[in-house]
């Protein structure tokens, strides 16, 4: 806020850096927390909810329970709790939903979420759960090492599974007006399934099978997904003869799986162009084959940028 209040033209208004054109109205930024809950207390919200049930959420995520209303700079004060999304790994510890289960047993069905929470947050654990390759498949060095790019087929599967399995615990465990929640769209499983067989070309089709283990309930949906001749038969087939080489079995399954998908495709060219372009995804022998290549690769630009005279501009 400091360094907007800088560029001020007028009181209370800032500048945005992500807004263009755009002012920011900060009419209660001297005001301590204390104060902004003394208010609260005092003052009905536009919306009718009672601002004491916001200020009882915030008592129990405090780590000892209380929320005093005094002007005590000694005295920790409610506004220092922090709520956002539950999977946000922003900060490495979700202290506000971990002060709000130990504060209050009929909080303990949130465990699971926060479980998962600070599972999804192991940053160190993250890096191997990781495919070594960005979304579209560039090599990318930084610090002398590739940095990891989306979750592996088999993290993918995993977070799923985890979520939908909490989802049914908390439906049967929370108290009744929190049975019916959805942590997962409908919609949006439809959409995993698509880019999972389209996309990541993997006509296993494992997410109907996942929402059946994780639920025991079968997978029913109004929005089919165009599925071609080959399935988990097949898949397994062709892992067996790639001799569990991923990055061959990957290429391989996925030039079978676009070249099935183009048939009745008068125009070749587009279906050429993903042809090589997986090729160019997949050819490596291994993750360490890759790296060298892509730290090679980054010698020689830097080489040309050199000989240019252009190296020391652009560092």
């Amino acid at each position: 806020m400091e360094v907007y209040e800088e560029k001020r033209q007028r009181e209370h208004l800032s500048p945005t850096g992500s807004m263009l054109n755009t002012l920011v109205f900060t009419p209660i930024e001297d005001w301590t927390n204390d104060e902004v809950w003394m208010y609260l207390m005092q003052v009905k919200n536009p919306w009718g909810q009672p601002n004491t049930d916001l200020l009882s959420m915030y008592r129990g995520a405090t780590e000892d329970g209380e929320c005093p209303l005094v002007l005590d700079l000694g005295t920790p004060s409610c506004g220092n709790s922090r709520f956002g999304c539950w999977v946000c790994t922003l900060v490495d510890e979700d202290k506000s939903m971990n002060a709000m289960i130990q504060n209050d047993m009929e909080k303990a069905w949130l465990t699971p979420l926060l479980e998962l929470r600070n599972e999804l947050g192991d940053f160190e654990a993250d890096r191997e759960r990781r495919d070594f390759r960005r979304m579209r498949g560039q090599l990318l060095i930084h610090n002398d090492r590739l940095v990891r790019g989306p979750y592996t087929k088999e993290w993918r599967e995993y977070w799923l599974r985890r979520l939908l399995e909490i989802e049914k615990l908390i439906q049967e465990t929370a108290p009744e007006e929190f049975k019916d929640i959805q942590l997962i769209r409908q919609e949006e499983l439809d959409e995993i399934r698509r880019i999972w067989l389209e996309d990541k070309n993997e006509f296993d089709d494992s997410l109907p099978g996942i929402y059946l283990e994780a639920t025991g309930k079968p997978f029913v949906t109004e929005k089919i997904p165009l599925l071609g001749p080959f399935g988990k038969k097949e898949w397994d087939l062709l892992h067996e003869v790639c001799e569990e080489n991923d990055l061959l079995f990957e290429l391989q399954r996925s030039l079978l799986n676009i070249a099935q998908r183009s048939k009745g495709i008068t125009a070749r060219k587009p279906t050429l162009d993903q042809l090589e372009s997986q090729i160019r995804r997949s050819f490596y022998e291994n993750i360490e084959d890759a790296e060298n290549l892509a730290k090679k690769r980054l010698e020689r630009k830097e080489e040309l940028w050199e000989s240019a005279g252009l190296l020391e501009v652009r560092e």
